[in-house]
């Protein structure tokens, strides 16, 4: 991947950027760097970002995309132009935004439709026409970090000078922002870890200092070493958890993309499940529809098969443990609108509106659940996982009827 460290902003005919701007916009942004610099919360940030780029250059929408540096790919993280997916991404190579940040360059484009970087078919996804466009370069101390865009002034008006000068001012104040929050989201992870590592390592101490004792019966020896186990077993689960989310989170994860069998996948995710839901007497039914992808299909779910089944796998995990006995658990699958829905439904206590909302937040577990294994990153995996395939989650939940998770991925012509 070759991205320059971004040249000297263009001088506007010999004025200094304050008065290229002028005092009113100046003042403006003055007061906006004062919000920045203590906005840690990434997704504040970025709407924070997007509003005043659109209000200080009269525009109609603006966007922000980031430099993923392991994929060497830009991923669009915030857009007021529409629903955006998250990680929806664009190459360096072959788009406008690329060009920016691989220049290091600010960029005026008065009518999109005659530049051939210019990529129409996410418009005709947000049923949003792009007219004209400013792009600037996110830049750090690391160098670039992404482009923010700004799309469609108003009146159809060209875009100016001044227009330059305010976004790289902008855009120098966010990268340093974004950066921050990047690295105060590390530390806060970390301080969480650590956190929720005390509570099996504080078990497992205290029954091996049980153990230890003379005086603790025989017969108590057996419950205090079947609670060493469960525990290194919880304490093992949350390690991978958090080390998935961190790999997946800093864009480390290697996806091996390969046509799937999905009945094949599910038939396993089904076997590995079994002896967990005997436990408690809960049912595994199959309900697959006809003309689902396998490894030949002209339509084929391209995915990391192993990815898939731990994300399928965390689904009936959950399911399991959130149903009641002699429950039964749903796995379905079914093409729809060149898509494969996959869903695990339960016939559980469901999940009240308030924490539907939060389900995929790390660390979050529904209240009364604490005590469950697990540490409340599951969810959030299995949700980065789907999305790293360009797909989402969908969840339904009724109370006292049962909840129904749905993974939606996209199908590819091959």
């Amino acid at each position: 991947m070759d991205i320059k460290q971004p040249e000297q902003a263009q001088v506007f005919g010999g004025q200094t950027v304050a008065d290229a701007l002028g005092p009113a916009r100046l003042q403006r942004l003055l007061e906006i760097s004062t919000r920045l610099s203590s906005t840690l919360r990434l997704s504040e940030l970025l709407n924070l970002v997007m509003d005043v780029s659109t209000e200080l250059t009269n525009t109609e929408a603006a966007s922000i995309l980031l430099v993923d540096r392991s994929s060497g790919h830009l991923h669009f993280v915030a857009s007021t132009s529409g629903q955006v997916p998250e990680n929806t991404v664009v190459p360096l190579e072959g788009s406008i935004a690329g060009w920016v940040v691989r220049n290091g360059r600010s960029l005026i484009i008065d009518d999109v439709k005659d530049d051939d970087r210019h990529y129409s078919g996410l418009d005709e996804d947000l049923s949003f026409k792009t007219h004209s466009m400013l792009a600037v370069p996110l830049v750090s101390r690391q160098g670039v970090i992404g482009a923010l865009e700004v799309l469609n002034k108003r009146n159809h008006q060209p875009y100016t000078s001044q227009d330059v000068a305010l976004m790289e001012a902008l855009a120098s104040q966010s990268a340093v922002a974004i950066v921050n929050a990047h690295l105060f989201n590390q530390s806060d992870l970390l301080a969480e870890v650590m956190h929720e590592l005390k509570t099996p390592l504080m078990a497992i101490s205290s029954a091996a200092e049980l153990l230890s004792r003379p005086e603790v019966p025989q017969e108590r020896h057996g419950l205090l070493i079947g609670m060493i186990k469960r525990e290194s077993q919880r304490l093992s689960k949350m390690t991978r958890d958090f080390l998935d989310y961190a790999r997946l989170e800093s864009g480390r994860v290697r996806l091996e993309m390969e046509a799937i069998h999905v009945a094949e996948v599910i038939d396993e995710v089904v076997h590995i499940s079994q002896s967990q839901a005997a436990e408690r007497h809960i049912i595994i039914g199959v309900d697959c529809a006809a003309g689902l992808p396998t490894e030949s299909s002209d339509n084929a779910l391209l995915a990391d098969r192993d990815r898939l089944k731990q994300v399928l796998l965390n689904l009936v995990s959950n399911a399991t443990k959130y149903n009641h006995d002699h429950g039964r658990i749903t796995i379905a699958a079914q093409v729809v609108q060149n898509k494969v829905h996959i869903s695990v439904a339960d016939t559980g206590s469901g999940i009240s509106p308030q924490d539907l909302d939060h389900l995929f937040e790390r660390f979050y577990r529904i209240p009364g659940s604490e005590q469950r294994e697990g540490c409340g990153l599951g969810l959030s995996v299995a949700q980065k996982i789907v999305e790293e395939h360009h797909g989402h989650i969908e969840v339904a939940s009724t109370l006292g009827e049962g909840t129904t998770f749905t993974v939606c991925l996209p199908l590819t012509a091959l």
